[in-house]
């Protein structure tokens, strides 16, 4: 199992969170949400060891449905030609249930419970 890369993952996550780069004093009209860093940001910023995060993610969530490579099985499409930035944003819409269609109660469901880290390092780990 990946644990030392899971840990080191969501230890430059808490760092990253906690730090801040000293510029942006979080105001009272500001929430915290809009002083952390990009969840994108981050899974791209850690170093190449720190990766299979992103393939722990999609292996236990992703894999049953759209297989072992992203090929697609039976009707769930395959995730080749998606970019991350793409694969990220329609996670997102998904999880927020803003995607209406057949295959979209069972996407929600899929991503209800990850978080934005997650998303963005499977979005990383699928994405061309």
């Amino acid at each position: 199992m990946h644990v030392l890369p899971r840990l080191s993952v969501l230890t430059v996550c808490v760092l990253l969170a906690a730090c801040g780069d000293g510029k942006d004093a979080m105001s009272s009209n500001q929430s915290a949400e809009n002083v952390l860093p990009d969840p994108m940001d981050v899974i791209y910023a850690l170093p190449p060891e720190a990766q299979p995060y992103g393939l722990d993610v999609y292996t236990a969530n992703c894999a049953g449905c759209h297989g072992e490579l992203g090929q697609g099985v039976d009707s769930n499409p395959a995730l080749k030609g998606l970019s991350a930035a793409e694969m990220m944003q329609r996670l997102k819409d998904y999880r927020e249930g803003t995607v209406q269609g057949e295959q979209a109660a069972l996407m929600t469901q899929a991503v209800a419970k990850l978080s934005d880290a997650d998303l963005a390092a499977v979005s990383r780990y699928a994405g061309e």
